[in-house]
């Protein structure tokens, strides 16, 4: 029996390394997050390589379709304020039965009246053939190539292990899949008819058993919260589970899946350019939930889609509150603008600028005391990190240390490696403003 087993595990295709429930496990992952609204890519066609865009818009009156940096080219029309953008995108690329485009696996595109898409230098993937023509193209042995990173592996483990990095470390250099690409293009690439696409639930098991940042937020209650954003103790704290765990064990394909989507989409609710519309995202999110959802992360991802809701750029009147709410930990990215208009004489002139927001707040010394106020505020804020959503109070927190210089609660005497609870926020804020009332004279002068 057992070598019957070990047969099977070795074959080339990925089909067979999943055992019958554990490929229905994971379609049923797929399965949920299609009815949350992830694209479903039954009847697409899939493209691999560089895809070129063409896309008219009255600058007056529209947006670019699609990320301006990612334009090469910029024409005005003449005798109009239309801009004609040329784009060009690598990667993998999905052509849902609607006509919409999933553009490397990150922009969501419809193409419009007169746009046009080039797939010259982006054909068709075939996705019977795939595994093998990845194999052939990128040829792997996991023990002969990968012996090193397989001796992370438990030896009960190892064999499926190494059939499961042989078939697929192929496929994802073919299509230039990074790991954080690997669960949106599982569900994609299993809709569009990739029979060995489920198999890459192994592949995330595997590669998530490694990373103690991935598996944190499953395993473990919620993480302490630093308001400088240092995290002095973060690195210590990983290695030590590295050397308590030299060989992790990989979660379940379908558990795998489920946190990895999770993950993703998580990132999409607050993304720039995303593929899914936030609500959509936070939907896909609480699809993939544990059972009962013991971590609470479907609260989470109801307070990101609330965060998402608020103005990136309040507005000039707005009250430190609302600015606090609005305070990102990211810049955003300049985008380019095109205008284009006719000027006397039938020229055609052109403008072209770069525009970012500005960040929603500035720390300044003459909102100390109104920070302190709202240390405990427990309303949503666009400010999210590794943890997950953060509330305005969180923001608060992260005001006074920029302005003090230091983490509030060590000046305070106030520990800063609790679990960062609501209780624990709310403990906490008000024994800062405790000790605020008696040491403002200290800090407001300084």
């Amino acid at each position: 029996m057992r070598s019957l087993l070990l047969a099977v595990l070795c074959l080339p295709g990925g089909a067979d390394l999943l055992s019958p429930a554990e490929r229905r496990n994971v379609e049923g992952v797929v399965a949920a997050v299609i009815a949350a609204g992830f694209p479903d890519a039954a009847m697409a066609v899939v493209h691999f390589g560089k895809l070129s865009v063409s896309a008219t818009i009255d600058s007056a009156k529209e947006t670019p379709p699609l990320p301006t940096e990612a334009s090469r080219t910029q024409m005005t029309v003449p005798n109009s304020t239309k801009v004609t953008y040329g784009y060009e995108f690598e990667g993998l690329h999905v052509k849902l039965a609607d006509g919409t485009w999933l553009i490397s696996l990150a922009y969501r595109y419809k193409p419009g009246p007169g746009d046009q898409v080039s797939t010259a230098d982006a054909p068709p993937i075939d996705l019977a053939g795939l595994t093998a023509a990845a194999a052939k193209a990128y040829p792997f042995d996991a023990e002969k190539d990968a012996g090193k990173w397989l001796d992370g592996v438990a030896p009960a483990a190892r064999t499926r292990a190494a059939a499961e990095m042989t078939a697929y470390v192929p496929v994802t250099r073919h299509l230039k899949l990074g790991p954080d690409a690997l669960a949106p293009a599982a569900v994609l690439l299993h809709r569009a008819g990739w029979p060995d696409a489920a198999g890459l639930a192994l592949s995330m098991a595997d590669q998530r058993a490694r990373s103690y940042w991935q598996l944190r937020p499953w395993k473990t209650g919620e993480p302490a919260f630093d308001p400088t954003g240092s995290y002095p103790k973060a690195k210590d704290e990983e290695e030590a589970w590295k050397k308590a765990t030299p060989q992790p064990p990989a979660e379940t394909p379908d558990a795998a899946l489920r946190h990895a989507l999770y993950r993703w989409c998580r990132a999409q609710i607050m993304g720039d350019d995303s593929l899914l519309p936030p609500a959509v995202a936070a939907a896909c999110c609480k699809a993939v939930l544990d059972a009962k959802d013991p971590q609470g992360n479907g609260a989470r991802a109801d307070a990101m889609l609330a965060g998402s809701k608020l103005p990136i750029s309040p507005a000039e009147n707005a009250t430190l509150a609302e600015r606090l709410q609005s305070w990102e930990a990211r810049p955003r990215r300049p985008k380019m603008s095109v205008s284009g208009n006719t000027a006397k004489g039938n020229s055609v002139t052109m403008s072209t600028g770069f525009f970012a927001p500005v960040p929603a707040y500035q720390p300044r010394k003459e909102d100390l005391d109104a920070l302190v106020a709202l240390l405990g505020d427990e309303r949503p804020s666009r400010f999210w990190d590794f943890a997950g959503p953060r509330t305005l109070g969180d923001n608060a927190w992260r005001a006074l240390a920029s302005l003090l210089e230091a983490d509030p609660r060590t000046l305070s005497a106030l520990p800063v490696d609790k679990p960062w609870t609501a209780a624990e926020r709310t403990s906490e804020a008000a024994a800062f403003q405790k000790w605020w009332k008696e040491h403002r004279k200290d800090r407001v002068g300084k």
